[in-house]
């Protein structure tokens, strides 16, 4: 993976193994999370509560989802990435997805790390 803080590198690992439990032990108790697609917010979550069932909802969507990171810069708290996407759906979904179907996109992540564990995340595609 691309030079990235240690945080940040494990919870995309866990990400692409649908491993939650690992995905919560990199995010702070305050995290905020935010999806952003075609300009518009479709998804947001703040604290770790809303967080894990809105992980635990897509780890279940996709049969499997991978995120590979193309490139990454850090300034400070705050490391951008860009990131190749390509998942599996498992089951039709209520945004038109259907089972069996192949997403592969492009987007861009930012995260802000403070105290070894990330605050906030904004994902764009």
């Amino acid at each position: 993976m691309q030079d990235l803080p240690n945080v940040i590198a494990t919870y995309i690992s866990a990400y692409n193994e649908k491993n939650v439990d690992s995905m919560l032990d990199c995010l702070a108790d305050t995290v905020h999370f935010q999806n952003i697609s075609d300009g518009a917010v479709t998804a947001e979550a703040t604290g770790k509560a809303e967080f894990a069932e809105m992980a635990k909802f897509g780890a279940a969507a996709f049969r499997s989802r991978q995120q590979t990171v193309t490139n990454a810069i850090t300034v400070g708290d705050i490391t951008l990435v860009e990131i190749d996407y390509r998942a599996v759906v498992a089951k039709n979904l209520p945004n038109g997805w259907e089972e069996g179907q192949t997403l592969s996109f492009s987007g861009a992540s930012a995260f802000r790390v403070e105290d070894g564990k990330i605050v906030s995340i904004v994902d764009q595609s």
